[in-house]
């Protein structure tokens, strides 16, 4: 097992040393968001699309409209934008990080919801990612334990709104804040553990 988490973890850094973009019909876009959130005692699902707003001219961004919804509760729900520097997306390659710039935006919107703070992000003079503050999100060490508690206690509060649902490994590292070095690892004892089940490259189910 440990050997597909070496293949999913090349497969990433190989695709994410090429830029984080594509462009299409002149327009800048990125496209590996990930489509979860998971908290400790809820699950927000996203959709995310390209915002061609004021502020996204006026500040030379790449704007985005991002729509959350509880998978329990409907009515918890929230829009806000959220926006990547276009000079640090164009220059994100260059970092030669493992990691999805996608990644990164997310998990700096997840430190917002669990803030409370979503609305610093839709203002025009709204906090964004930028090559100044991403480095808060690329992780932090931890101890095995740590991460495997906490791992557990995502795929359980998973499990409890969509039982045998399948999630992605991109979903659950923007639900933490772990590096990829502690991640993978922790992943792994689940697995061996029995807790989760791999079905693929880089998805799996809660046993």
């Amino acid at each position: 097992m440990a050997s597909n988490l070496n293949k999913d973890r090349r497969s990433c850094e190989e695709e994410t040393t090429t830029r984080n973009y594509v462009l299409i019909q002149g327009a800048t876009k990125m496209l590996r968001f990930p489509n979860l959130l998971i908290l400790p005692d809820k699950v927000y699902s996203l959709s995310i699309e390209e915002l061609n707003s004021k502020r996204a001219s006026d500040r030379f961004l790449i704007d985005h409209t991002v729509r959350g919804v509880n998978f329990s509760d409907s009515f918890d729900a929230w829009t806000t934008s959220l926006a990547v520097s276009k000079e640090f997306l164009e220059d994100y390659g260059l970092y030669k990080l493992k990691i999805p710039l996608e990644w990164l935006l997310i998990r700096f919107l997840r430190h917002h919801v669990e803030a409370d703070s979503l609305n610093l992000l839709s203002t025009d003079d709204g906090q964004v990612l930028t090559s100044s503050n991403f480095r808060e999100y690329l992780g932090r060490e931890s101890s095995g334990t740590e991460a495997e508690e906490i791992l557990r206690t995502l795929i359980q509060s998973w499990a409890g709104v969509h039982p045998g649902g399948a999630l992605e490994f991109r979903d659950l590292f923007v639900s933490t804040d772990f590096t990829l070095e502690i991640l993978e690892p922790g992943l792994e004892a689940l697995i061996s553990q029995g807790h989760i089940k791999e079905l693929g490259q880089n998805v799996y189910v809660v046993r």
